[in-house]
């Protein structure tokens, strides 16, 4: 997975200072660099924010995940190989949510995880199709300041996170739209006027719904880069609830559907969240959902 760099001379990465000492401020010459910068700095803030929380004081040291991210986004050489990551940590962190640093030690333990986070930054970049426009450097110094908690980064931290929402709504857009041009010309991939587009998996025998009925339904929603962000599998809990309150993609495609039932809908933002997405759904995301239509009851 790499990263091109815009060119030109590259930023001084800063050492992993005391959260008291502020940062230069980073000049940006291209909207790559400002972006990718954004990108850094929000995800390691958010890391921060994640292992500094109380369900997991004193389990890591953050300055080793700091070094352990950094290390594997510029290329370093690793101190921990990154294949020994997923065994260590299962060794350090035990089922009942303690730790254990009588094999592992904690700053060991925290090097993996920043190396973890690493991998999955670069992988949702990958995913967004948006790895090769990346400026490494400056994603790094991103990543540095988030992790060091500064109260003035270069870029103020919500400032960083609308910038990244815009450029991320544009995105899933340019990315979405690509994809259903592609999904429609599968076969067996139908699409209606609206422009929903499904799949029937097992052709149902029982009855279909009305938009005023209730249905019982399990689904799994996912990303187009294939990312789940939500599933009443692992729970076994159905959803149950009127098809008025879901959104329009579902209320479409459910009714073509009969009890019993399973298809795949592939649903552009605007049968979905639209420009203003909702909780982990981003602006303009299209989405993909298998659902299973187990029940239907009658409004009465």
């Amino acid at each position: 997975m790499l990263f091109t760099s815009c060119g030109g001379d590259a930023p001084t990465i800063r050492g992993n200072e005391s959260t008291d000492v502020q940062t230069i401020q980073v000049q940006f010459d291209t909207y790559n660099q400002k972006i990718s910068y954004s990108i850094g700095l929000d995800h390691g803030r958010g890391c921060y924010n994640a292992y500094t929380s109380a369900n997991v004081t004193d389990a890591f040291n953050i300055r080793e995940i700091q070094t352990g991210m950094i290390d594997y986004l510029i290329g370093n050489d690793l101190r921990i190989s990154f294949f020994d990551k997923d065994s260590l940590l299962d060794l350090y962190l035990l089922d009942d949510g303690s730790y254990d640093e009588s094999v592992v030690s904690k700053n060991d333990a925290s090097y993996c995880v920043g190396l973890d986070e690493a991998f999955n930054l670069v992988s949702s970049l990958v995913g967004r199709k948006i790895d090769q426009e990346i400026d490494v450097e400056f994603l790094t110094i991103g990543v540095d300041e988030g992790l060091s908690n500064l109260d003035k980064p270069t870029m103020p931290y919500m400032d960083a996170r609308r910038e990244i929402n815009k450029y991320y709504a544009d995105i899933n857009k340019k990315n979405g739209t690509q994809f259903l041009a592609e999904n429609r010309l599968i076969q067996g991939v139908i699409e209606t006027e609206s422009g929903l587009q499904f799949e029937i998996v097992r052709e149902g025998l029982g009855m279909k719904p009305n938009i005023t009925d209730s249905v019982t339904i399990h689904y799994t929603g996912r990303f187009i880069d294939g990312r789940v962000f939500e599933s009443t599998v692992p729970s076994n809990l159905p959803f149950k609830g009127s098809l008025m309150s879901v959104i329009p993609g579902w209320q479409e495609g459910v009714m073509l559907m009969k009890e019993g039932g399973q298809s795949r809908f592939f649903i552009p933002p605007h049968l979905a969240y639209g420009e203003a997405g909702k909780g982990v759904v981003e602006a303009n995301s299209t989405l993909v959902f298998d659902i299973e239509l187990i029940k239907v009851k009658r409004f009465q």
